[in-house]
């Protein structure tokens, strides 16, 4: 199974900042365009939360138009730059009836491992929290299966180093690193909010945070220092053998910018090599 994850849209639709750095729209639609052309295809596409910069309907019209041509493939869960009740209405093809009552958690069963995903967000707030109506949610949810599992959520449950990041995180992250230790059949934890590739562990399980498809956050571990940067739009690949996970990230440049050597023959002769048990001499 293949899972594609994209992460931070921000999609706005006013002047900032932000917006005069990076063009949320144009980079979305780039990276929509890399995975529509994926071979082979992502089975699913996980997007974890931001995905509009402030919730409203228009700027979630807009989103819906970008996401087009990957719609089918959507799973969206909200962060905390979305507001629940557009979010809801924006994505109500795509969620499944039977989301928790005050917070928008969900489980989809259909694919080799199960996908859980988890809403930490507070109305009105920019931070999350992982209160006990979520915990008892998360463990009557992975303790019904003990199938392989994905947890897919917007916020990291743990210490990064970007310190303004962590300091506006979820509170209550080690009632939920207990939580996921508990059920070590969640082979892999994925959220975003950090606009940066980032990893750790949790228990047995591999944790995996994404790029934003806007802008990335600068990799600058002062605990007094904080910057946004054009750094090309991301997303990440984590595929399942059956076995584990192994997570990939990618980046998608200005198409002009991009220069490629073609190793088609050279992985040609590898193949071959391999498959006839030839010695990779040098």
């Amino acid at each position: 199974m293949l899972i594609a994850q994209i992460s931070d849209c921000h999609i706005r639709d006013h002047d900032s900042a932000f917006g005069r750095l990076v063009d949320t729209t144009e980079t979305l639609s780039r990276v929509v365009d890399h995975l529509s052309a994926l071979d082979p295809a992502p089975d699913v596409v996980l997007a974890t939360g931001d995905l509009t910069d402030d919730g409203t309907p228009p700027q979630y019209a807009v989103l819906r138009e970008k996401l087009a041509p990957i719609a089918e493939k959507v799973v969206p869960l909200p962060g905390n730059h979305d507001e629940g009740p557009a979010f809801r209405l924006a994505f109500a093809d795509l969620l499944p009836g039977d989301l928790a009552a005050d917070h928008c958690s969900y489980v989809i069963d259909h694919f080799p491992v199960r996908l859980v995903g988890l809403d930490t967000t507070i109305p009105g707030r920019h931070d999350g929290r992982f209160d006990p109506v979520r915990e008892e949610w998360l463990n009557q949810t992975l303790s019904v299966d003990d199938r392989p599992t994905v947890v897919f959520t917007h916020f990291p449950p743990f210490e990064t180093g970007l310190k303004f990041m962590d300091q506006s995180g979820v509170a209550d992250a080690n009632r939920l690193r207990a939580t996921i230790e508990r059920h070590p059949q969640v082979r892999l934890l994925v959220a975003g909010h950090l606009h940066r590739p980032v990893q750790t562990t949790i228990g047995a399980t591999l944790v995996s945070i994404c790029p934003s498809t806007g802008n990335q956050l600068n990799l600058d571990l002062h605990p007094q220092h904080a910057a946004a940067v054009n750094e090309p739009p991301g997303f990440q690949l984590h595929r399942w053998d059956g076995e584990r996970f192994v997570t990939h990230t990618g980046i998608v440049r200005e198409p002009s910018t991009v220069r490629t050597i073609d190793l088609g023959h050279f992985a040609a002769t590898v193949r071959h090599q391999y498959e006839a048990g030839e010695p990779f001499r040098k």
